[in-house]
């Protein structure tokens, strides 16, 4: 009973996370919102009883969980930088102290669910439940595209958000790792033909979610992980039915595109980004331009001043994972950062290749390629900061983590 307790909380907060709308509670300093949604609620409540279930079975020991040191060393130069700023510079401690707890959210999505998935058979349930959270998302789009418009900010949204990165990013996201999934392990199940293209509708709906948010950025994106899906297929696969298998879904995904851009009319901003004078010509103006007062800032400060940096939640907005890591927690925070996604990156990379699992090969290939497409938005804007993309990204990591090391 107690296991089964587990998976439903799991389920629980994948639900809360893919489905739960935010609510504004108050304000920081530099007027920035702060909003909660369910999951913040469900991991404040769980947090207690897993901490009761440690001190009532008198749990001592726990296998030690992958990424566990590159984690608790961002988190502590994150914590180091806060600190540090708010007693010598005067640093606001709301804005820190609430960017820090984001972040600690973030981690214990990932400990938390690597921990509760004890049997491979759990990770493939919630395989499974995060299908049906994509489909219930991907449904959210069709009803913005019969009413002929979208309900986000330039397109449609996903539900609970309304920004057009959030929203297409979330899709990305699940479409990518998922479409891995699909294609290594639901594949190769011993289910009829018919299952299996059902499921593989299912899987490739959240693409739809991509386009129709209107975010250049996860337009790019998409084209940029899909090309490397295709790369690695055929490298792993060898196979010339896979091979045209790959050119229809490109086709249906040209087609989605279509349907798209013919019913949500805000979406025609994407035109900016199909050819490479006008991604060049975007880019230039929506994010170059902006880095130029952020880039002068560093070069008037004398280097130490970014050692362990300015403190989370410094700013407001840098338009670049890299940048912003560099300003609030330094050349350490920079290098360990660094340092945490080569080990996601090496782990699911050799295991990508040495594998020869279907499910294994698919949690490898999805982790890989969904943080290969966290790295593409990170040159652009600041992805590991986002709420929604984060809380999911976290979650595949340590679904992946717990089915390879099962």
């Amino acid at each position: 009973m107690k296991k089964n307790f587990h998976i439903l909380f799991l389920v629980f907060l994948s639900s809360a996370i893919a489905l739960s709308p935010s609510f504004v509670v108050g304000k920081i300093s530099g007027e920035r919102e702060i909003e909660i949604r369910l999951e913040d609620i469900l991991i404040v409540f769980l947090g207690f009883f897993w901490i009761a279930e440690f001190l009532i079975f008198k749990i001592k020991r726990i296998k030690k969980p992958p990424l566990l040191l590159p984690i608790l060393a961002w988190l502590g130069i994150g914590l180091l930088s806060v600190l540090t700023n708010w007693v010598f510079f005067a640093f606001s401690l709301s804005r820190g102290f609430f960017y820090f707890l984001k972040e600690i959210e973030f981690f214990f999505l990932y400990f938390y669910f690597f921990y509760h998935l004890k049997k491979i058979n759990d990770v493939k349930f919630l395989l499974n439940i995060w299908i049906v959270l994509a489909v219930i998302n991907a449904g959210y789009i069709f009803y913005q595209i019969i009413l002929k418009t979208g309900l986000g900010e330039y397109g449609a949204g996903a539900i609970g958000e309304w920004g057009a990165f959030p929203s297409g990013s979330f899709f990305l996201l699940l479409f990518i790792f998922l479409v891995n999934i699909f294609a290594y392990y639901y594949l190769s199940l011993d289910t009829s033909f018919f299952k299996k293209a059902v499921l593989g509708v299912f899987v490739f709906l959240p693409a739809v979610g991509v386009f129709s948010s209107a975010s250049k950025t996860s337009f790019l994106a998409l084209i940029f992980s899909f090309s490397l899906f295709i790369i690695l297929l055929l490298i792993k696969k060898r196979s010339f039915k896979l091979l045209f298998l790959c050119v229809l879904t490109v086709l249906l995904l040209i087609f989605l595109l279509n349907l798209v851009l013919n019913n949500i009319v805000r979406t025609g901003r994407l035109t900016d980004v199909f050819s490479f004078g006008g991604i060049f010509e975007s880019f230039y103006r929506g994010r170059i331009l902006i880095l130029n007062p952020f880039l002068q800032e560093i070069y008037d400060n004398p280097w130490y001043y970014y050692l362990i940096g300015q403190g989370k939640g410094f700013l407001h907005e840098a338009h670049n994972q890299f940048l912003r890591n560099f300003i609030e927690v330094g050349l350490i925070g920079e290098f360990i950062f660094i340092f945490l996604i080569l080990q996601i990156i090496t782990i699911s990379g050799w295991s990508f290749l040495k594998s020869r699992e279907p499910l294994k090969i698919g949690l490898s290939s999805g982790v890989l390629l969904a943080t290969l497409t966290m790295l593409f938005f990170s040159f652009a804007t600041e992805p590991f900061i986002v709420v929604k993309l984060s809380e999911v990204y976290w979650v595949f990591v340590a679904i992946a983590m717990a089915g390879l090391s099962l």
